[in-house]
């Protein structure tokens, strides 16, 4: 059974309104639940719109079920958010870049990694 977003977050946040059925349903479907990636990348956004400790969210909503794909980048990209001030997707693409050169003209990746600056190309 495929666990989606807004069964997560009511499971995660204290004050959700769907938090008592999402119980319910965790309890006697826990075994069954999974989800993918997507969901954890959604939940991500979520807690950075929120202001909520992104790692923590997605941390917790991958030990809560079952999930296929790629739980480490979405950590990895979460701890990002939270230790260096990255927007969710800027993390994702650091991330995803695996040490290679960014071509951006986004400054966020200034003492992070290499960089490209698309700002600059016309100087040189």
């Amino acid at each position: 059974m495929y666990a989606e977003t807004d069964f997560l977050l009511a499971l995660i946040k204290d004050d959700d309104w769907l938090g008592d059925a999402a119980e319910s349903v965790y309890r006697d479907q826990r075994d069954e639940l999974w989800t993918s990636q997507f969901t954890l990348i959604e939940l991500l956004m979520v807690a950075y719109r929120e202001d909520r400790d992104t790692e923590r969210v997605v941390t917790n909503a991958a030990t809560l079920v079952d999930v296929r794909g790629d739980v480490d980048t979405v950590v990895a990209a979460a701890t990002y958010v939270e230790d260096h001030g990255f927007t969710p997707f800027d993390a994702l693409h650091l991330v995803e870049s695996d040490g290679d050169t960014i071509v951006s003209s986004d400054d966020t990746y200034e003492d992070v990694t290499s960089r490209l600056d698309l700002k600059t190309i016309d100087e040189e």
